[in-house]
């Protein structure tokens, strides 16, 4: 947007990590963890952001994908996940933190991932942004309607 000043204002922050049973029973404690013989892991869709995530640090960490039981079981929400973890279906799945709190679980945080809104200079006073701003109540909002960066 070269002709168009513009602010990016922060939104949230979520944090995301490894959503555990109840005690932790496996004694999960990384993603290495997720390697291990034993343990049942609960995916997020191919796409996701939270995959996208995974698969990179996992890479990073040169975890092969095909040894992780239940990489292909794929739930499309992190209540999903959570729900899956708090049902015994797996041991251990990747979400939010809100998730694992809204169902009692354990979480270990692994990633911290920052949101921010372009807006148009024009349209930042306009009463629907400014409603916008007042609103937001999800995740970490140290940072909320706090502009990062003006053109």
């Amino acid at each position: 947007m070269p002709d168009r000043k513009v602010l990016l204002v922060n939104l949230v922050y979520r944090e995301q990590g490894l959503i555990l049973g109840e005690g932790n029973p496996k004694n999960i404690r990384s993603l290495e963890d997720l390697a291990r013989p034993g343990l049942t892991f609960v995916n997020r869709q191919r796409g996701s952001g939270t995959r996208i995530l995974l698969d990179y640090r996992l890479a990073e960490l040169g975890v092969d994908t095909d040894i992780i039981h239940g990489y292909d079981h794929e739930e499309y929400t992190h209540m999903a996940v959570a729900a899956a973890v708090k049902a015994g279906a797996a041991d251990v799945g990747l979400g939010i933190r809100a998730a694992a709190q809204a169902l009692g679980l354990k979480y270990i945080g692994i990633a911290q991932e920052r949101y921010d809104l372009c807006i148009p200079a024009e349209y930042f006073d306009t009463p629907y942004i400014q409603r916008l701003l007042e609103v937001v109540s999800l995740y970490d909002l140290r940072d909320c309607g706090k502009v990062m960066w003006q053109s």
